[in-house]
């Protein structure tokens, strides 16, 4: 097993929490705790989350996501079901969102825009602007899966 960043697990995929997990449940000390164990980290290492597994959705079931279809057929991003880790991958995602809402969207992190961040974590938007899927989300969200 290779660790992987959370780049790694975000790069051309759609990541969906199933119907049977639970919801989001981590308490204030969780959040701090996660937030200290960032803050704290020292720049020449990386952070370990702990394990997240992965499972890949098949067609029939990935066809019920009718506003993901187009993402996963036309641009080729991968669907898969966060099956371990969805506390700390949804806590990721609300962090993420909240620095990008916190910094002017003409600063550049990593060398990288606020719009390609958000588009690689949070929501990919298509280049027509008729069509967009988030990255990472709860199925139960999706209104045509229910």
């Amino acid at each position: 097993m290779k660790l992987q960043s959370l780049s790694d697990i975000c790069e051309r995929r759609i990541l969906r929490i199933p119907d049977y997990q639970r919801g989001y449940a981590w308490s204030k000390q969780q959040l701090v705790d996660f937030w200290e164990d960032i803050v704290q980290l020292d720049p020449e290492r990386v952070h370990y989350t702990g394990v997240i597994t992965l499972e890949p959705v098949t067609s029939t079931l990935w066809r019920k996501w009718e506003q993901d279809e187009w993402i996963i057929d036309g641009m080729g991003y991968k669907p898969f079901y966060v099956v371990d880790g969805q506390q700390r991958l949804t806590t990721s995602m609300i962090l993420i969102q909240a620095i990008i809402e916190s910094i002017d969207p003409s600063v550049q992190l990593n060398y990288q825009s606020l719009d390609s961040i958000r588009q690689k974590y949070i929501l990919f938007k298509a280049d027509d602007g008729q069509r967009e899927s988030f990255i990472f989300g709860y199925e139960k969200d999706n209104p045509v899966v229910a």
